[in-house]
């Protein structure tokens, strides 16, 4: 019951703020009205943090005023029962059954003569095909509510399952041909985005993405203005908030706020969090956020942030975390190198990666790492790591926050240095040592900082 959108478990949930996330919407909203031609699902995927689940939440609120809404299944990582697949289908089954009194009582026949057809491997498929496919004799020409929203797919436990469900997606509405449309959210795990990428899937598949000019900022600053109102106006914090002169804050703090989350909600929403606890001065909590830092603070407003950073990052073994820390530090310290042409495209020489290493690396972290390839005139093809979030390298580099996955600065220039000195020196021929200089460039790295 805790999957539903409308579900009490779920209260409040994250939804759009009114006037935000235009673009998004706009893109949703022809594809769920549009007729049977349309593509039958449409997977919205983000990075971790952009909003995806209060997209979802708006699209399945919106659709369930206009009676189009059969189901939604809301995943939760850590909920019981909302992080495995056995339970999607049949709570679909449910959901769009308690949508019509005729669908109710065929539920009714399906289950009395087959109670365990829910527990049989393709057995919730079969129990849609049964409830959908009979048609009421009394409206034959009405138009059921069709959509599903599946939120979160990729806090489903176990990976095979994630995919599995895809594979039952493709058989209800290519093969079964069952009146429905899914919409499908999640982070653009590796694994995911492999099977979208397969011709039969890719075929009837729409895709929306939250990257690129879709993170947003904008929308981010609306958020922040109404949330900073609410938090001046509201009574619990009155006492204080009276003696601070409007306006609160200045515009050049909203900027840097917005400047600060990247364009994506996660960090703007849990800075408001921090800055909206009960008992304590939504100046003062601000003032902390802007010139004290986390580490030294008994308080952490950034932990929830945190948590769902190291989560991302305890799927990768203890084995793999060097080289881990090596390319997401480089990932942070280039901006610090003004020549990008420098810094950048020796990242695998440097490193002695093998060709296509740093995206087997970066696999599990595609919600927080874009993988992008430099321009052709750099002699080196494979790809550059950048950040996706400014907050994320304000973790790594803090080692309260970040634990063990802290990147040490100091240490990480030390072992570039380390690197690329090997590097040159295999590069020479000791039988021609003279004074001219040798071909290509070397990264040249700030001495006070090497403690070696």
């Amino acid at each position: 019951m805790g999957a539903a959108y409308d579900s009490q478990e779920r209260s409040p949930p994250s939804r759009c703020l009114p006037g935000t996330r235009r673009e998004i919407l706009g893109m949703i909203d022809p594809w769920v009205k549009a007729g049977p031609a349309a593509q039958p699902v449409l997977w919205l995927h983000g990075p971790a943090g952009a909003g995806k689940s209060a997209i979802a939440q708006t699209v399945a609120e919106t659709c369930a005023g206009r009676k189009q809404l059969a189901a939604s299944f809301f995943f939760a990582r850590t909920a019981a029962h909302r992080n495995e697949s056995k339970y999607l289908f049949p709570t679909i089954a449910v959901q769009t059954a308690l949508s019509a009194p005729e669908k109710r009582r065929r539920l009714d026949e399906i289950l009395s003569s087959d109670p365990y057809i829910a527990e049989r491997s393709s057995g919730s498929v079969e129990l849609l095909a049964y409830l959908l496919k009979e048609r009421s004799a009394a409206a034959p020409n009405a138009s059921p509510p069709f959509l599903v929203i599946v939120d979160g797919l990729d806090e489903c436990q176990r990976k095979d399952d994630q995919c599995w469900i895809l594979a039952q997606v493709f058989r209800m509405v290519h093969m079964e041909h069952l009146p429905l449309r899914f919409l499908i959210v999640s982070r653009p795990e590796s694994h995911l985005e492999e099977a979208f990428q397969e011709r039969d899937l890719a075929n009837i598949t729409k895709v929306v993405s939250l990257y690129g000019d879709y993170r947003a900022s904008r929308d981010v600053s609306m958020y922040l203005r109404s949330e900073f109102s609410r938090i001046y106006s509201a009574k619990k914090h009155r006492a204080v908030m009276q003696f601070i002169p409007r306006p609160w804050p200045s515009e050049d703090i909203i900027w840097r706020l917005v400047s600060n989350s990247g364009g994506y909600f996660i960090y703007a929403s849990t800075v408001i969090k921090f800055i909206d606890e009960e008992y304590e001065s939504p100046a003062t909590q601000l003032d902390q956020i802007l010139v004290t830092s986390n580490s030294s603070s008994e308080l952490n407003p950034f932990a929830e942030l945190d948590q769902l950073y190291i989560q991302i990052l305890s799927s990768y073994p203890t084995s793999k975390l060097p080289m881990l820390k090596q390319i997401l530090g480089h990932a942070i310290m280039s901006p610090v190198f003004n020549d990008k042409k420098l810094s950048l495209p020796f990242i695998h020489d440097i490193l002695d990666l093998a060709p296509g290493m740093m995206e087997q690396t970066l696999r599990g972290l595609r919600s927080l790492v874009s993988v992008d390839f430099p321009l052709k005139s750099f002699r080196i093809k494979e790809p550059i790591a950048t950040l996706i979030h400014a907050s994320f390298g304000d973790f790594l580099l803090d080692q309260a926050r970040a634990k063990h996955y802290h990147i040490d600065t100091e240490e990480w220039i030390y072992n570039m240095f380390r690197c690329a000195f090997s590097l040159a020196c295999r590069s020479l021929d000791p039988r021609n040592c003279t004074s001219q200089p040798l071909e290509g460039q070397f990264l040249i790295f700030p001495i006070g900082l090497i403690r070696d």
